[in-house]
C-alpha cells in the first residue's frame, strides 16, 4: 500500500502554535493537490499490510470526520518519524469521513507528524491535526482549527482503539455565529480604542435552530433626497429570506432568518412590526455624489473604509465578526452609473448605488433586487451562479441574473426576488421550443430577442401561462430543434445552471472571522454591475396582443381595363398590417379558403368566381396571439368583387 515514511513532505507549515498563522506561505486549489499527491506518491515508501501488522506497537487507526459545510483539501503534510498507511485522501468532502493508519515503517520511535487541510472558501485558513504515537510511552494528540470551527479527539489510546477526529463548524447551522452568542449575546472589542460593545443578538432574534444573517445598512441623504432603502423594499428581501428552500444540518424548516438594520425606526420583525429602536446602530451619512474611484477599472474601497472606520462608525459598533456592512449612496465613482458593488465573493462589504436610476434612489423593485443581489456576492454568488460569465441566462432564475435583478415575474406578479433554487441548464445550440424550462415556483423567462424595433434587440418576457418558448422569435413553436443565442452575448454555448440557495455561503469576509478583518481596506474590485442601460435592455412584460388590420383593394386587369373602384373582373388584392404596442410583431399569418396557415409576406391576391373567406392574425414576440379575424370576399368573373359585412378588420 502507498505510504509516507520517515520523511518531512511540507509544502506550507505554519509556526508551532497551529495552522493560518501570520506569515505562512499559501498554496491552494489544483496546483496545492498536484504538490501533496505527487509528494506523497513519489516519496512513498512501501509497507505491506503484513508487515504493518508485525509493528503493532505504535500504530493507531485514524478517522476525520468532516461534520461541517465545506471541504477540506491536502494543504501540507510533516511526518519526521513513521509513516501513513495508505496516504491521507487529497480530499475530505463535507458530510464524510476519511480513514488511514499511521504507523512506525522503518522507525525506530513510533511514529510522530502533522497533517494540514485548507478549509475551503476560508481565503487559506487551515484546520491541523498531530499525533505521537511511540513504541513506549502513551499516545498524544493536538489539533487546531480556524475561526468559526472547532476540532477535538477521542481514542487513539492504543493500537485496537482508532483516534477519531471531528472537525465541525461553531454553530448549529454553520451560519457563523456561535450558539452562545446567538443565546446570550456577546461583548466584543472594536479595536479602534473604543469601549467594548455588548450585542444583543437574543433580542435581535438570532436563532440557534436556524441560520441567522445580519446586515447593518447605513444611508446617505442630502437635501435633494435620501438613499434610505424603501421599508417594502427591506421587506421584500428579508421575505424572500424566510421563504428559501434552504435546510442545512438539520434546521428547523427551512429558510434563514434575515435582520437588517436599517436604522432605529426600521423594521426589526415583520411580523410583529417591531422596530430596531434602541439595538440599531445604522445612521445616516453625509451625501456625496460619489463614494470612491476607480483605478484600470477597478473600484478603489479607499472612501468606503472610511466612513466605515470612522469614530463611532461601523467598526466601533463591534459587529463585524456577525454584521453585513452595507452603504446605501448615490454612485460609486464619476461617470458610474452602476447599480452597486460588493467587496468580496464571498465577502462582508457591500454598496448600493441608484443614483443613476428612477429619481436618483430607485424604485422599490430596484433597492431590493439590488440590494439582494449586492448582498448574494457577499454570500458567494457570481452572475451565473459559480461565474460572472454568461450573464442573461434565461434558465437562470436569480436576482443574480441582470435579466432578473430587478424582479422576477409570474404573470402580471412583478417584482419578485429569489435566488435560483435548482441547477436548470440550457443548450443553445438544440433547444426544444415545445418544453417550458421545469422550474418550481414556475417563473416566467426573459430571453433575447433581435432587431426588436429596429434595435440589436431586446430581452422579452415569456409567461409561464405559454407553457413553451419561442426562442427564435419567428412567431411559431418548432416542431424540431433550433439554434439561437436566448443570452444575447453572440454566441450559441450550453448554459449552465446553478442552484444558488444551495450554494450560499454565509461566512465570508469579516462575517464569522476576527473582528480585525473588519477593518482593513478590501481589494479594488472589477466594477461590472448592472446598469439603467442594462435594465432598459428588459422589456416590461407584454400581456397585451398586436392589433391587425386588413385593407382591401382592387387588382390591375391584364389588358388595362378596370371594374368598379380601380379594380377589375375577378381579382382582389389584401393588404395586412400588424403593429404591437410593447413586444413589437413576430408574424402575422393568414388562411385563405381553409387552406391552412401561411406565413404573410406580402398583398394576398384572391382570384376564382365566389365567396371567400381569409382568416388572419398577428402574434407578437412576448407570444401574445390575436385572436382569429376575418374577410368575407365574393368575387364574380363578369362583375366587380364584393365585400360582405364581417367582424372588424
Amino acid at each position: 500500500m502507498p505510504s509516507v515514511t520517515g520523511m518531512t513532505v511540507d509544502r506550507s507549515l505554519a509556526a508551532p502554535g497551529g495552522p493560518g498563522l501570520a506569515g505562512a506561505p499559501r498554496r491552494g486549489g489544483l496546483a496545492a493537490l498536484f504538490v501533496l499527491v505527487l509528494a506523497l506518491l513519489t516519496v512513498a515508501a512501501s509497507i505491506t499490510p503484513a508487515a504493518a501488522a508485525r509493528r503493532a506497537g505504535g500504530t493507531v487507526s485514524v478517522q476525520f470526520e468532516n461534520k461541517s459545510d465545506r471541504d477540506l483539501t491536502g494543504f501540507a503534510i510533516n511526518v519526521p518519524e513513521g509513516c501513513l498507511i495508505p496516504f491521507a485522501p487529497a480530499t475530505i468532502a463535507a458530510g464524510t469521513t476519511a480513514t488511514w493508519t499511521v504507523g512506525p515503517c522503518q522507525s525506530a520511535y513510533g511514529t510522530r507528524g502533522t497533517i494540514d487541510y485548507t478549509v475551503q472558501g476560508e481565503n487559506g485558513a487551515t484546520t491541523r491535526i498531530g499525533w505521537d504515537v511511540p513504541f513506549t510511552g502513551p499516545n498524544s494528540y493536538t489539533e487546531s482549527a480556524p475561526t468559526g470551527y472547532v476540532i477535538g479527539h477521542t481514542g487513539g489510546t492504543d493500537p485496537q482503539t482508532p483516534v477519531h477526529w471531528t472537525f465541525d463548524c461553531n454553530s448549529k447551522t454553520c451560519d457563523g455565529i456561535p450558539d452562545a452568542w446567538k443565546l446570550n449575546g456577546v461583548t466584543l472589542d472594536p479595536g479602534d480604542g473604543s469601549a467594548a460593545k455588548f450585542i444583543d443578538l437574543p433580542a435581535m432574534g438570532a436563532d440557534v435552530n436556524r441560520p441567522d444573517v445580519f446586515v447593518q445598512l447605513d444611508w446617505m441623504a442630502g437635501t435633494a433626497h435620501s438613499h434610505a432603502i424603501d421599508p417594502a423594499a427591506i421587506k421584500k428581501v428579508v421575505d424572500a429570506f424566510k421563504n428559501a428552500p434552504y435546510n442545512k444540518r438539520g434546521q428547523t424548516g427551512t429558510g434563514i432568518n434575515l435582520h437588517i438594520d436599517a436604522g432605529p425606526n426600521s423594521i426589526m420583525n415583520f411580523a410583529t412590526n417591531t422596530t430596531w429602536g434602541t439595538l440599531s446602530r445604522a445612521k445616516q451619512l453625509t451625501e456625496t455624489t460619489n463614494l470612491g474611484t476607480k483605478v484600470n477599472g477597478l473600484y478603489q474601497w479607499d472612501a468606503f473604509t472610511a466612513l466605515k472606520n470612522a469614530t463611532g462608525g461601523f467598526r466601533s459598533t463591534a459587529r463585524g465578526p456577525i454584521f453585513h456592512y452595507a452603504i446605501s449612496a448615490h454612485n460609486l465613482e464619476s461617470g458610474s452609473r452602476s447599480s452597486g458593488i460588493s467587496a468580496g465573493t464571498p465577502g462582508s462589504d457591500l454598496i448600493v448605488s441608484l443614483g443613476s436610476f428612477t429619481n436618483s434612489v430607485g424604485t422599490v423593485d430596484e433597492q431590493a433586487g439590488t440590494l439582494m443581489h449586492e448582498l448574494g456576492h457577499n454570500l458567494g454568488l457570481r452572475h451565473s451562479g459559480n461565474s460572472d460569465i454568461p450573464n442573461h441566462e434565461p434558465q437562470y432564475f436569480s436576482v443574480m441574473n441582470y435579466s432578473y435583478q430587478f424582479g422576477l415575474t409570474v404573470g402580471t406578479t412583478k417584482g419578485l426576488l429569489d435566488y435560483s433554487r435548482q441547477n436548470l441548464s440550457l443548450n443553445e445550440t438544440a433547444l426544444d421550443e415545445r418544453v417550458y424550462p421545469p422550474t418550481n415556483p414556475l417563473y416566467d423567462v426573459s430571453h433575447f430577442c433581435p432587431g426588436i424595433d429596429g434595435t440589436v434587440g431586446k430581452f422579452v418576457t415569456i409567461q409561464s401561462s405559454k407553457a413553451a418558448v419561442d426562442w427564435n422569435c419567428d412567431g411559431r413553436i418548432s416542431d424540431t430543434e433550433v439554434g439561437v443565442d436566448v443570452n444575447g452575448d453572440g454566441s450559441q454555448t450550453a448554459l449552465a445552471g446553478h442552484d444558488d440557495w444551495n450554494a450560499l455561503v454565509l461566512r465570508g469576509g469579516a462575517v464569522g472571522h476576527s473582528g480585525a478583518d473588519s477593518a482593513g481596506v478590501p481589494a479594488p474590485t472589477l466594477e461590472n454591475e448592472a446598469t439603467p442601460e442594462d435594465e432598459a435592455m428588459d422589456l416590461p412584460v407584454d400581456v397585451t396582443p398586436p392589433v391587425t388590420t386588413a385593407r382591401t383593394s382592387a387588382h390591375p386587369h391584364k389588358d388595362g381595363g378596370h371594374q368598379g373602384e380601380g379594380g377589375h373582373k375577378g381579382e382582389v388584392r389584401v393588404v395586412l398590417t400588424a403593429t404591437d404596442d410593447l413586444s413589437g410583431v413576430a408574424m402575422t399569418e393568414y388562411n385563405l379558403d381553409s387552406r391552412g396557415w401561411q406565413t404573410y409576406t406580402g398583398p394576398i391576391v384572391v382570384t376564382g368566381e365566389g365567396k371567400h373567406r381569409l382568416l388572419y392574425r398577428s402574434v407578437d414576440h412576448a407570444q401574445n396571439q390575436e385572436t382569429d379575424k376575418y374577410l368575407v370576399l365574393r368575387v364574380d368573373r363578369n362583375s366587380e368583387w364584393h365585400q360582405e359585412p364581417t367582424a372588424e378588420h
